[in-house]
């Protein structure tokens, strides 16, 4: 088995350097966050009616976790758009967010060239592409970025840009209000989980290494609610593909009215399910009340659980917390398998088999 606190070991399975992405998180965060507040974007955009997010993976994710993080503080109504076509009511009084790392995510450059004919103000985030080049064609403002800190450039561990883009971007156009302060302390934060998680810090006082060892070879399924519901969409989405186990996002109060229900079959499940749950102090008071419960409910039917309390100071840094050491969690995980965390066999034969 391998051992994690050994960089010459992980380096022979991790051969593409995601722990390097990982370990860049704060960086990320800080040059998306400086670069987007530089970008210029046109006045009429500041006066959207509305907005509409398209993206798809961890560019979906990403500007997920910013909407349920601001939900309350947004000031007009915000979607995302998972699939190939924009809801009927965009139109010129919407800002269309085109989100694709990668610039070459399909369902986005299908939503763009819609946006275009409904003459929507549209803008983009991404690293270059087809995405950058429709930009750039039809003279529209974008956030392009070269992502110096995302040395394996796979775009699930490139987060920071996406996080901070979008945030930065709906800040910048006064949509979301937050203090240059606020986001300065949550990414301290995220530098001092990436320290606390590190490869030189040993399992007993490593928490990301703990969770890795307790979600192995299990179902897991991922409990949030209010804010950080797009994290727990995220780091499922992380589970998936970077350790290749099952993983399920799911959120209270919703699951209380079905899905404790379910837990009595199959009788496997009390042998390889286990429940997340993903703990904040600034959970609303009914919120936290039910989470108690549902751990109570889900340990009386034999399930497993695991309990984790983030600690960050304010809802941002919670959630820039929550990333840091997901991010840690899963690589690890991946490392425990023996699997390499870049690679994504069965993600890339289906666009193989897409494109013929």
């Amino acid at each position: 088995m391998i051992n994690l606190d050994s960089r010459d070991e992980i380096r022979q399975i991790d051969s593409q350097n995601v722990l390097g992405s990982v370990e860049k998180l704060a960086d990320q965060c800080e040059q998306a966050w400086r670069e987007v507040s530089a970008t210029p974007l046109p006045r009429q955009y500041s006066q959207a009616r509305n907005i509409v997010v398209c993206g798809m993976g961890g560019s979906r994710f990403t500007p997920l976790a910013i909407r349920e993080l601001f939900r309350d503080r947004i000031s007009v109504p915000y979607d995302i758009v998972d699939g190939y076509h924009l809801p009927g009511y965009v139109n010129s009084d919407t800002l269309v967010i085109l989100s694709s790392y990668s610039g070459t995510t399909e369902e986005v450059l299908v939503c763009a060239e819609e946006a275009l004919k409904r003459k929507a103000l549209i803008t983009g985030i991404t690293a270059g592409g087809k995405v950058a080049e429709f930009l750039s064609r039809h003279t529209l403002p974008g956030y392009i970025f070269v992502p110096r800190y995302n040395p394996c450039g796979q775009p699930r561990v490139g987060g920071g840009y996406m996080l901070m883009g979008h945030l930065g971007m709906l800040t910048k156009l006064g949509y979301v209000k937050v203090a240059k302060e606020e986001v300065a302390q949550a990414i301290e934060m995220t530098r001092k989980f990436t320290a606390q998680n590190a490869v030189k810090v040993t399992a007993d006082k490593n928490f990301a290494k703990q969770v890795a060892e307790q979600l192995r070879d299990r179902h897991v399924f991922v409990i949030t609610a209010e804010f950080l519901r797009g994290f727990g969409n995220g780091f499922a989405n992380q589970i998936n593909e970077t350790a290749k186990l099952i993983s399920d996002p799911r959120y209270i109060p919703e699951l209380n009215h079905h899905l404790i229900e379910g837990l009595q079959r199959p009788e496997s499940l009390n042998k390889n399910g286990l429940f997340l749950f993903v703990f904040s102090s600034l959970y609303s008071d009914p919120i936290k009340k039910r989470f108690t419960i549902t751990k109570e409910v889900v340990e009386k039917q034999r399930l497993k659980t695991w309990w984790w309390e983030l600690t960050g100071s304010g809802r941002l840094a919670q959630l820039l917390e929550a990333f840091t050491v997901s991010g840690f969690v899963t690589f690890y995980l991946a490392l425990l398998y023996g699997t390499n965390p870049v690679e994504i066999p069965w993600v890339d034969y289906f666009k193989k088999r897409l494109a013929e």
